[in-house]
């Protein structure tokens, strides 16, 4: 159906999203704005599961058309004055914008904290002990992961909003500090939560959100400290060393999730070779067999017909909170996508949901509208020395672009949660280090 020409055209539309970012670089002299990120994580997206999954065919059209999606976010990054805006970017101080201080560095530890107890609490709400739970680790987070998968699921409630507000706040106050002194401990401090919950629930998504959320704060971190590079690849030691140790939990994540109770490497080879491929390769392909059944083309399922929706995917949880939001299945889609053993998901990139609200062409128009606002949220940023509510928008812009090729986050509540309240802590934060400075100034002056 799709052969060899498709796959060898697809990776050649990977590397024009490559080529995108790399014209945001020419342009901005920098990659982290919203065009240049969103660039480099659709190449990403692309490219690795086009190339390491060589043999799963694809219609190349479909990777065309996220090439497309990049080259609107970039056009949208075009009419702002970059490079002046970074000339006045060169005002601001990290010391000045007091991200290290005391009272943000508590919040820290507080949400940490919280976060652990919440979550171990949501394991008790649902049947567990907590004394089960560490004895036979992978069995129960495995069965709890099964349950939540289930059609009578797990109950929430209030204590596993908490548990999920907590972890994802304590990755922005980790990210704030990734500038400074020590920030080892404070990448260690943020993700820990979130590996936790990953490793007691078998939620990987809580984890790659938290991830998310530590890397927007980052940027945020990274423009008061005017260091707008991508990571030194000097540290790529260090680097490779925390991506083992992280790589190894989020094994025996897959490993709980998919039953397999006993960690024998051989037992485990290809099981865990077709989970992987599932939850991180295999996306592109879904979409780009959802992509083919709208467009009329060859495919391999046939799909729920629920176009012109009009963001009820996209921004489930706004329609949720105005209460016209749709009924979901757990996962949000019924249909799968798979190829012969090699991997099986119904997780379809955010694409899915945005052709479903606003159609093929009026996602374009949309993505567009959504880099202009990410575009002038990051410009704000930028141009001003205390643009705490833009600070907090903009993490939650780039928290979606990096989720993109799962899902939309803004189905759930977190990230304006989490958008509020960081702003009033950031902005709580100036005024006590501005009463700090009016106290000092007397004794200065004696």
């Amino acid at each position: 159906m799709y052969g060899l020409e498709d796959k060898l055209l697809s990776i050649g539309y990977s590397f024009l999203m490559l080529l995108c970012a790399v014209l945001v670089r020419a342009r901005a002299g920098t990659f982290l704005i919203p065009a240049g990120i969103f660039a480099l994580t659709w190449f990403a997206a692309t490219f690795f599961p086009l190339l390491l999954l060589f043999i799963v065919p694809v219609n190349s059209l479909a990777i065309l058309y996220i090439a497309a999606a990049v080259f609107v976010v970039t056009l949208s990054g075009v009419p702002f004055p970059w490079k002046s805006a970074r000339l006045r970017n060169l005002e601001k101080s990290l010391p000045a914008a007091s991200l290290d201080s005391r009272f943000l560095m508590n919040s820290l530890y507080f949400s940490a904290a919280m976060s652990v107890v919440f979550s171990a609490w949501s394991i008790v709400v649902n049947g567990w002990t907590i004394q089960t739970s560490l004895i036979g680790l992978i069995k129960s987070s495995g069965e709890f992961a099964a349950q939540r998968g289930s059609a009578d699921g797990v109950e929430y409630g209030l204590v596993g909003t908490l548990g999920v507000f907590f972890t994802h706040l304590c990755a922005v106050l980790g990210g704030l500090r990734s500038q400074g002194p020590r920030r080892g401990w404070f990448f260690f401090v943020a993700l820990s939560p979130s590996l936790f919950a990953m490793i007691i629930q078998s939620t990987k998504l809580v984890f790659l959100v938290g991830l998310s959320f530590y890397l927007a704060a980052s940027l945020v971190a990274k423009i008061f400290a005017n260091q707008m590079k991508l990571p030194n690849m000097t540290l790529a030691p260090k680097y490779i060393v925390g991506g083992i140790a992280i790589a190894a939990l989020v094994l025996v994540s897959f490993a709980s999730r998919d039953g397999i109770y006993e960690l024998e490497f051989a037992a485990m080879l290809e099981p865990m070779g077709f989970m992987l491929s599932s939850y991180i390769l295999g996306q592109i392909y879904a979409f780009a067999d959802f992509f083919s059944y709208t467009v009329g083309m060859p495919s391999d399922s046939f799909f729920l017909d629920d176009y012109n929706s009009w963001g009820a995917y996209s921004f489930a949880s706004i329609y949720d909170m105005l209460g016209a939001g749709k009924e979901f299945p757990p996962g949000m889609y019924e249909e799968t996508g798979s190829y012969f053993g090699v991997f099986q998901t119904n997780i379809f990139t955010f694409f899915r949901g945005l052709i479903y609200d606003f159609g093929v062409l009026g996602s374009l128009l949309f993505l567009f509208c959504f880099g202009l606002i990410a575009h002038s949220v990051t410009y704000h940023v930028f141009t001003s020395k205390r643009a705490w509510f833009f600070c907090a928008v903009l993490i939650g812009l780039i928290v979606f672009i990096l989720m993109s090729y799962l899902y939309s986050v803004f189905v759930a509540r977190y990230v304006f949660l989490n958008a509020v309240v960081v702003w009033i802590l950031l902005r709580v934060n100036q005024l006590l280090n501005l009463r700090r400075a009016s106290t000092r100034m007397p004794e200065v002056a004696r």
